[in-house]
């Protein structure tokens, strides 16, 4: 959103909204004269910032902050702790001696002051149109106000004790002020060449008794400051609360974004759920369909297929027990076997009989495993039991591999 408006402090009390060198609104209270807008910078008034010039000798960026803030402390502006001091700098001047920043501190703000939806904050003097003089004295809130600028940036900005009126007080304490930062180290080189004064309207006399105090001349006289026509606010000089307002409404923007696009990607999978669903439904009905009207010749099928399970030993004469039986005889050993029963069942076979020891019985398990005409059973045999004169007692069962429980 593009800003164009300046909440600025008016002369007297209260606060004037302006737009260039237009007045759009005022009132006695800053929320009331920006109301509900959020295209506005507010400007601190001089009450509020301390603006002041820090020479640095040339060294590391990433030192400036912390030398900076050192000076802060030293001119008893810095809070209980560093995080709460609210401040800014920017660089005006650079040379081989060294780096010369301007800085703002940030007093404390009351309740009043804290307007979350407002573009920013930014000292009045920023503010304005920077003087052709180098210099400039307006008023806020019944004081009078001395600017000194270098290029555009304010970098010493005071309000003074004299009062609100422009006399000859006024132009000593202006001389007096000029004539001390003229030992400051950071300002010396960037005292102002001329002074414009805002004040209003003036008398001759006024002007005349103004001017003889003065050590500068007056370039221009003017009935009110100009505001910037495009102001912007400090982004370090945004009050702690409302940073961590914004902070909280950009985290609760993104889970929202996020739940936004989760709940997009909700209902897109729902929706390819459904239509798969239907149409795996259309399938299984179209399946049941099928299925019932093969059925009966399953049923057919599967009856042939144990009628010919209980014909086929009468056509395979790899099943009949006297194959079976002779094939079993040429797996015994030479001797110490002695086989006392050989019984067919169907397709299974039980063998009892009796060994000269446990590793004997066993032998004769692996040797009809290993059998080419068995490959179609699986044998099993449990422990031989060891008889007095240590000969076993074992029991040999054969079933089809392909059997199930009805075999």
């Amino acid at each position: 959103m593009p800003v164009t408006l300046t909440a600025l402090p008016s002369p007297g009390p209260g606060w004037v909204l302006v737009s260039g060198g237009e007045t759009k609104a005022a009132d006695s209270t800053l929320s009331a004269a920006v109301g509900k807008r959020s295209d506005v910078v507010i400007g601190l008034p001089a009450s509020k910032v301390s603006t002041f010039c820090v020479h640095l000798p040339l060294t590391d960026a990433s030192l400036h902050e912390s030398m900076i803030f050192a000076q802060i402390e030293k001119r008893g502006l810095a809070t209980a702790s560093k995080s709460e001091t609210v401040y800014d700098f920017v660089s005006v001047k650079s040379d081989e001696s060294g780096e010369t920043f301007a800085v703002s501190v940030v007093a404390p703000l009351d309740d009043e002051w804290i307007l979350p939806q407002v573009q920013g904050y930014a000292p009045t003097a920023a503010l304005l149109v920077a003087p052709a003089g180098g210099a400039r004295l307006w008023r806020e809130h019944d004081r009078l106000v001395l600017g000194i600028y270098h290029d555009d940036e304010p970098v010493h900005v005071q309000a003074l004790s004299c009062g609100s009126e422009l006399n000859a007080s006024a132009a000593q304490e202006v001389s007096l002020l000029l004539l001390s930062l003229g030992g400051d180290e950071a300002l010396s080189q960037m005292l102002p060449a001329g002074l414009e004064v805002a004040v209003g309207k003036l008398s001759p006399s006024s002007k005349e008794d103004f001017e003889k105090g003065l050590s500068l001349p007056v370039t221009s006289y003017r009935d009110r400051v100009e505001a910037r026509s495009n102001p912007a606010g400090k982004n370090r000089l945004l009050p702690d609360r409302i940073a961590r307002f914004r902070r909280n409404r950009g985290t609760k923007k993104k889970v929202a974004a996020v739940l936004s696009v989760l709940l997009v990607v909700y209902l897109v999978a729902a929706s390819w759920l459904w239509v798969e669903g239907k149409r795996a439904v259309r399938e299984i009905d179209s399946l049941e369909r099928q299925l019932a009207i093969i059925e009966p010749d399953v049923t057919r099928i599967q009856e042939i297929s144990q009628r010919w399970s209980r014909l086929e030993p009468a056509f395979e004469k790899s099943w009949f027990p006297l194959v079976q039986l002779n094939a079993f005889t040429s797996a015994l050993p030479g001797s110490g076997v002695v086989v006392r029963e050989f019984r067919t069942t169907g397709r299974n076979l039980r063998i009892r009989g009796q060994a000269r020891d446990v590793q004997l019985a066993n032998r004769l398990l692996e040797d009809l495993r290993a059998m080419e005409a068995f490959d179609a059973y699986e044998w099993s045999m449990p422990n031989p039991k060891v008889e007095k004169n240590n000969t076993a007692t074992f029991e040999i069962e054969g079933k089809p591999s392909h059997a199930g429980a009805d075999s």
